[in-house]
């Protein structure tokens, strides 16, 4: 007689024909879980509006390739790591409050603007009628808005060169009309950061330029007064010019010594001939000696003036190194600074160009459409996991109810298994290295079973 604590071992057929029994229960489960995902659809599902901003650089657009080479950027500043590049830069302050404050700024001016769409228009009033008309009444409510735009907006980086902008909210027409304008605000606010930044520049290039051609004027005037002082012998040149200069004075006067030498040799020569009786007119001899007294009168007062030049440029030249000093110093001055004004004139001349690059940095190809604004999770999508989760509920029901009993012992064919409450009072246990072992048979014989 078959043991009633054993039950034969069931079948994949008739697990099969369990589980088809059990089919309104299937189907209840799926109704129900149906039922819920509408609900969750209807009421807490957001709707997805999305596009993308284009970083345009030296390696996508050819008017960035172009200032970039021209205004002489460095190549790792503008193509960088992702993760570290301006992209990321950008997509930090896509997330910081300042814009999300413009973003709240600029709601009603697109809002108000009757170049969007019917359904833009239709997101804006629902968006003011349920959030903007209690965001202005208190700070508190300002606030508690701004946070809920932080939650609506996600702004993440899509490739090396993408920013993807998307919204969140309950109403379709509300998620496309805030993400447009949340792109629309997000490129003119990266412009302006970009423009901002070019503007320092180039008002600190201003500064410099206007700083080295004040100093120019000022070290080319002082230049020029030490160059043009009074009896300085510095516009004669360089120090090999006034040498020069010198040499021939010294020349100049030797020569004047000589012949006011040679003329009074031939005043004395003159006299020693002449007598009373001679004549004395004046082309005599004694007119011929009138007339060299009168050249070295005029040769005395030359070698005079000679002389002069020459004892001035002695007391000069004691000044004339550090004068010199003064004057190549200033020169130099002078030349850094109008190397630096000549650079500081190309640099303005290529930011020019680089102003030109901001115009065309961010670009929004195509704006969010009605169309591509869609579930997060669509409607099928719920109804698959419905009949999933239905399935997996029944199927745990099925089990705990029907195949699991732990009071049941399954009995298979290839061995037979019987279960004791109380073994130990048993003469027919044996306890075997630490093996529980069952004698079913006669006791004269030695055949074992194993218990498990």
């Amino acid at each position: 007689m078959q043991d009633p604590n054993l039950e034969p071992e069931l079948s994949v057929g008739e697990i099969l024909k369990l589980y088809l029994s059990h089919w309104r229960m299937f189907v209840f489960f799926t109704a129900i879980l149906f039922g819920l995902s509408v609900l969750v659809y209807a009421v807490k599902i957001p709707y997805i509006a999305s596009t993308t901003v284009i970083f345009n650089d030296s390696q996508n657009s050819s008017v960035q390739a172009f200032t970039t080479q021209y205004f002489g950027l460095n190549k790792s500043l503008q193509e960088s790591k992702k993760g570290s590049s301006l992209l990321s830069k950008h997509i930090e302050y896509l997330k910081t409050r300042e814009f999300y404050e413009a973003v709240l700024s600029k709601i009603p001016e697109r809002g108000e603007s009757p170049l969007i769409s019917m359904e833009e228009r239709k997101g804006y009033e629902n968006l003011r009628d349920k959030y903007l008309s209690k965001s202005s009444a208190t700070p508190e409510s300002k606030i508690a808005f701004l946070q809920k735009l932080d939650g609506w907006i996600r702004a993440q980086l899509d490739s090396d060169f993408e920013i993807k902008i998307t919204a969140a909210t309950p109403d379709r027409a509300m998620s496309l009309f805030l993400v447009n304008t949340v792109v629309q605000t997000g490129s003119e606010l990266m412009k302006k950061r970009e423009a901002e930044e070019i503007n320092r520049v180039e008002n600190f290039i201003i500064e410099q330029k206007k700083d080295a051609d004040s100093k120019i004027a000022s070290l080319g005037k002082e230049l020029a007064e030490v160059e043009n002082r009074d009896h300085s012998v510095l516009p004669l040149g360089s120090k090999d010019k006034i040498n020069d200069y010198v040499s021939e004075l010294l020349v100049r006067g030797n020569e004047l010594k000589l012949k006011i030498s040679q003329n009074s040799k031939m005043i004395a020569y003159l006299k020693k001939d002449r007598t009373d009786s001679n004549d004395k007119t004046m082309y005599g001899v004694g007119g011929q000696i009138e007339n060299l007294k009168n050249q070295n009168d005029i040769l005395k007062d030359q070698l005079g003036q000679v002389q002069s030049s020459i004892n001035s440029l002695k007391s000069e030249s004691r000044e004339l190194p550090y004068q010199a000093h003064m004057a190549d110093d200033l020169r130099k001055k002078s030349e850094l600074e109008f190397a630096r004004y000549k650079e500081l004139s190309t640099a303005l001349a290529k930011l020019e160009s680089q102003k030109l690059s901001v115009g065309n940095r961010f670009e929004v190809l195509e704006p969010a459409r009605w169309e591509n604004t869609s579930p997060q999770i669509g409607l099928m999508t719920l109804a698959l996991l419905s009949i999933l989760v239905s399935q997996f509920v029944g199927s745990l029901i099925i089990y705990f109810r029907y195949l699991w009993n732990p009071n049941v012992v399954t009995a298979e064919a290839t061995r037979n298994l019987v279960v004791f409450d109380s073994y130990s009072m048993d003469p027919r246990v044996i306890i075997e290295n630490s093996k529980i072992k069952l004698n079913l048979k006669q006791p004269d014989k030695d055949e074992t079973v194993d218990i498990i």
